[in-house]
């Protein structure tokens, strides 16, 4: 079973992610600190990861990099989640690093198709 790696801070959106990822047949671990999942990268292997751009204690863009450092394969097919509007930083770093971007509020289908979108895409490689 693929393993997806859900970071957000906020406690009731990892929640929802982690129950739906699970349903969909997939094992979601969930952690709401960069510390927490920079470990766990370490400990083990995930296939996908969604991340929060705007937390208390990092951006997602670091989190991708220390991550990136960690396990090269994974940040292909690394997901951020935010909420912000306008940001020339985040928007740099899309464009940089080829990351998919979700907007909150974002609808289920939209996990679910960037789920498929990855699974089609390693299917072909």
């Amino acid at each position: 079973m693929k393993k997806i790696l859900v970071v957000d801070d906020e406690l009731d959106v990892a929640e929802l992610l982690k129950i739906f990822i699970n349903s969909m047949g997939y094992e979601a671990d969930v952690f709401l600190s960069c510390e927490e999942s920079i470990d766990a990268v370490m400990k083990n292997k995930y296939w996908m990861v969604f991340c929060d751009y705007m937390m208390p204690w990092a951006t997602g863009d670091k989190i991708f990099y220390k991550m990136r450092e960690i396990d090269s394969e994974l940040v292909k097919r690394f997901v951020m989640i935010t909420g912000a509007v306008l940001n020339e930083r985040l928007d740099e770093f899309v464009k940089k690093e080829y990351v998919k971007v979700i907007k909150k509020p974002f609808r289920l289908d939209e996990i679910k198709n960037i789920i498929e979108e990855f699974e089609k895409i390693e299917g072909r490689e």
